[in-house]
């Protein structure tokens, strides 16, 4: 409030007021804020982990652990995915990858063995949302509590194939 000719006046009503609004409402807010996204890596967040590009797939590439046939699948899928969810054919994904439609089975049961995905049913599959996701963080947290309700054997999505898991997070910088 400030004294204008004498006695207290609010401001803000006074203005309002000579525009002719009206009298001025008090407007409460809260401000959610969505969680950041869970990668992989603990710096800077995309759809893909930057830790997973940067580190472990060229990594895994070089040293044969993942084939470049599996990697071109995995990143196929990573572009299908709507919300950590695929619905593909074998043939559509050979058909892009200008492959035989038989290798591509053998391929996406690699990248299952190895946690990246998750067969769920016949041309259906979820990518691993700490690897890769397609949405906000918390439709990322929310999809992680999901798949964590399973309980699967596997792990999914937390533990990856050991021989993906090259690089302790502590060095991460």
């Amino acid at each position: 409030m400030r004294s204008v000719n004498g006695p207290d006046v609010d401001l803000a009503q006074l203005i309002a007021e000579q525009f002719g609004r009206g009298p001025v409402h008090e407007v409460k807010t809260t401000v959610y804020r969505r969680p950041p996204h869970d990668m992989l890596g603990a710096e800077g967040y995309s759809l893909v982990s930057n830790y997973f590009l940067r580190r472990v797939l060229p990594y895994c590439m070089m040293h044969n652990i993942i084939s470049k046939l599996q990697g071109a699948v995995l990143s196929n899928i990573i572009g299908r995915q709507k919300k950590g969810r695929i619905d593909v054919t074998h043939a559509e994904i050979a058909k892009e990858l200008g492959v035989n439609r038989t290798s591509i089975g053998h391929a996406l049961d690699a990248l299952c063995e190895k946690n990246l995905i998750r067969k769920v049913k016949r041309s259906s599959y979820e990518l691993n949302p700490r690897v890769a996701y397609n949405g906000n963080g918390t439709e990322q947290r929310d999809f992680l509590a999901e798949l964590r309700s399973l309980d699967l054997e596997s792990r999914f999505p937390d533990q990856l194939a050991p021989e993906l898991t090259l690089f302790p997070r502590s060095e991460i910088s």
